[in-house]
């Protein structure tokens, strides 16, 4: 097996274990739900093994898609496909590129300050991508634009970040050591998986304790809407058996009477619309009750009220209370379309109060569904109704039917809007085939929590469906959820961060000693080089000084014995000698002011070419013996006014030229000056001596190789002249040409001047001779 067969294999079983860890744990189901583990850990592979993971990724989470959809018969939508699968594709690119120099380097693990900036680079701040991209895809998925969809972007934005910061360290350990042993790389991967795993079993148990929550308050919501609705028929049919037993326990009911005694039953916060009395007429007494009552009538199909067609009996609704608005209803036939509403016969069969089945009732212009509870009246032995029906069942005389027309629409809306804050209720009368709707209407239980309860009312079969009104997502945490999701998050990036900033800051302290180590290296080396330094110096210095020294002794010496007419070149040698030794003693002077720092340094402007001129002028004025001369030479590039201290630039300048014959050992030298405009405002003045006949030797010449011996150890004079060189931001450097011929290199740096300062210097200047 290849190497990158293996990486995908490997990398595919990882996603497998994440998706379906995820879709065993996170409950209720939802495709927001795989977004940030998967997010998460392409991040952390992509950094590990590079963009070629993609492929695995676009693979894994097709076919984890095609499962969803196919086998487990779950709603998995191609457009939430393609976003989700543009947002891993995304976040975990966008985190290579940003930390691929660390990572490449071995530097995340260098110090604690890089360690945190790799962490938020990987972390914190590409997860907004996942977390934004499952903010669009909760709204595609539940249809809602808007809502309260803090809670779905911080969990989000949480996993990813969990997944992304433990496993990507973790991922990059196994791969190179990052200057850490075996034992600390294990400890670290041990604990880390530890910890990763205690997180999300926090998770899990907040995730149930949430669901708990949510199933006790849908049990409450069950119970109370279970005990409101028996409670409400239970008024019904006490109201009705009351009614049954008042005309049972009377020889005969007048309308009146109807009416005063519905009066003191009947309550109209009830889901009772009307009580009504139909007495039980036959085909014979038909004609009579016509006549003293009102037409027995019946609807047919088109909604038309006609005459009852004949038939054996009859039930017309003879009173009805209250009659206001209910009137219309008097001698309505109750037994028309007994097959479709409810069986006569089941209702003389049972004692009990029968519902019928929902019906549509004309009220307000509108219609409204409607239920009829109908209870039997038998005759007393001293009833002397005069109207009845002998029932084959009990033996009783059937004397009529007491009904309750009941409209839930009222109840069920009081029951939705004062019981169920955040459930949708959904009531169906289920006793056929096909389901009647009496209450709302059909629910999306998508990515809800849906609940449902039958019951038995009155010989009908209803189904009662409790739904979130809105999604899972979308609905508002409490502070209990809120605290187990900051504190889990903050717990679990402190944590890792805490042991990885441990061996950040091992690492750390390996480099400062290993820096500090360096440091006392070149410390010892410095400070042997300048001790050596000031040994030859001082070598120098005394040879030096015991040259006139010497010259003095034997002038001197030589004064005893020579005739006066001779003495006076004596004496000129000797002063010549003082005087050496007197410039001797002001350089070591001037080098003790450079090292306390008392010499100062002014920058004032003057003309650098005159001042070139007056130092071509003093060399050649100056006698020189042997016929050594100094040649000067000056680029055209050399500014005309500069400003700088022009007294110490005459000093070194002067020192070199006393100095350079005996380094070179050569009687004829070239100065070439040259400027280098590195800057607006600054310029490199150079000062190359060269060999006069040597006619290739340039300052763009590479220097070959250098002389060992510090320039500063050559004279008291050179000591001084690269002290000033250095104080001026120069320096002054032998070096031996391709030629195999000395090429001694003097820099400072110094100010260009603007037009106004030229102007005021040769105002001055013109001043001054004016005024000698």
């Amino acid at each position: 097996m290849s190497k990158n067969l293996r990486k995908f294999t490997f990398a595919a079983l990882i996603y497998l274990i994440v998706l379906v860890s995820t879709l065993l744990f996170i409950v209720p189901y939802s495709f927001i739900s795989f977004i940030a583990p998967v997010a998460g850990i392409t991040t952390a592979l992509v950094i590990y093994w590079g963009i070629n993971v993609l492929l695995v990724s676009t693979l894994v989470i097709l076919t984890f898609s095609s499962f969803l959809s196919w086998y487990l018969q779950l709603d998995v939508p191609l457009a939430l496909v393609i976003i989700t699968l543009l947002t891993v594709l995304l976040q975990s690119y966008w985190a290579k590129q940003i930390s691929s120099h660390e990572v490449y380097q071995q530097a995340w693990l260098k110090s604690r300050k890089s360690l945190y900036m790799f962490l938020f680079k990987i972390g914190p701040l590409t997860s907004l991508v996942c977390a934004i991209a499952s903010v669009v895809i909760a709204m595609l998925d539940n249809k809602i634009l808007g809502g309260n969809l803090l809670y779905t972007f911080f969990s989000s934005w949480s996993a990813s970040v969990l997944m992304t910061v433990f496993f990507t360290p973790l991922l990059l350990l196994t791969q190179r050591r990052q200057q850490l042993t075996l034992s600390k790389r294990l400890f670290i991967i041990f604990a880390s998986s530890l910890a990763f795993i205690a997180i999300s079993l926090l998770f899990n148990i907040a995730q149930n304790v949430q669901l708990h929550n949510r199933d006790d308050l849908f049990k409450e919501v069950k119970a109370e809407v279970n005990h409101t609705i028996k409670k409400e028929i239970m008024i019904i049919e006490n109201e009705l058996q009351s009614l049954s037993a008042f005309f049972n326990a009377s020889d005969h009911v007048t309308a009146a009477e109807f009416n005063l005694f519905t009066q003191h039953i009947y309550h109209k916060n009830s889901a009772i619309r009307a009580l009504e009395w139909a007495p039980i007429i036959t085909n014979e007494q038909r004609l009579a009750y016509e006549k003293k009552y009102s037409t027995i009538t019946q609807r047919n199909n088109k909604g038309i009220v006609t005459a009852t067609k004949n038939r054996e009996i009859y039930a017309p609704v003879q009173y009805v209370y209250p009659n206001v608005g209910n009137s219309v209803v008097v001698g309505y036939d109750v037994l028309t379309n007994t097959d479709s509403i409810i069986s006569m016969a089941e209702v003389m069969a049972n004692e009990n109060v029968i519902a019928s089945a929902p019906l549509n009732l004309l009220q307000d212009n509108h219609s409204n569904p409607g239920i009829l509870f109908i209870s039997s009246v038998y005759s007393s032995d001293n009833h002397t109704e005069p109207y009845s029906v002998s029932n084959s069942h009990t033996g009783k005389k059937l004397i009529g039917f007491v009904v309750a027309v009941v409209q839930f629409e009222p109840f069920f809306r009081h029951i939705s809007e004062h019981i169920l804050d955040d459930i949708d209720l959904f009531i169906e009368d289920i006793t056929t085939i096909e389901p009647y709707i009496l209450f709302g209407k059909q629910l999306n239980d998508s990515n809800r929590q849906a609940e449902q309860v039958e019951l038995n009312i009155n010989s009908r079969h209803w189904r009662i469906s409790f739904v979130d009104k809105t999604p899972w997502q979308m609905q508002t945490k409490n502070w209990q959820a809120w605290g187990i999701l900051i504190g889990a998050t903050l717990g679990g990036l402190t944590f890792q961060l805490l042991i990885l900033m441990m061996a950040a800051y091992s690492n750390e302290l390996s480099s400062q000693v290993i820096r500090k180590t360096r440091e006392l290296i070149i410390a010892k080396d410095q400070s042997e080089q300048d001790s050596s330094v000031k040994t030859n110096f001082l070598n120098t210095l005394n040879q030096e000084l015991q040259m006139p020294l010497q010259a003095i002794n034997h002038f001197t010496e030589q004064l005893r014995y020579t005739e006066a007419n001779q003495q006076e070149v004596i004496i000129k040698n000797i002063e010549l000698a003082q005087k050496n030794m007197g410039q001797l003693l002001n350089s070591v002077m001037e080098l003790s002011n450079i090292k306390s720092g008392k010499l100062i340094f002014k920058a004032e402007p003057f003309d650098f070419h005159g001042f070139l001129d007056r130092i071509d002028a003093m060399l050649k004025a100056q006698p020189m013996p042997d016929n050594k001369e100094i040649t000067l030479l000056v680029d055209p590039a050399v500014p005309d006014f500069i400003s700088s201290d022009e007294l110490r630039v005459q000093q070194f300048l002067i020192a070199l030229c006393e100095t350079i014959h005996e380094l070179f050992t050569i009687d004829n030298i070239r100065l070439t000056v040259k400027a280098h405009h590195h800057k607006l405002d600054s310029v490199l003045m150079l000062f190359v001596f060269t060999c006069h006949y040597d006619e290739q030797v340039e300052l763009k010449t590479p220097f070959v190789n250098y002389i060992g011996k510090d320039i500063s150890q050559y004279s008291t004079h050179m000591a001084m002249v690269k002290e000033i060189c250095q104080l001026m931001g120069g320096d002054v450097s032998l070096g031996v040409a391709s030629t195999g011929n000395k090429v001694l290199t003097a820099s400072i740096k110094v100010n260009k001047t603007t037009s106004e300062q030229q102007q005021a210097y040769q105002s001055q200047f013109f001043a001054n001779k004016k005024a000698e």
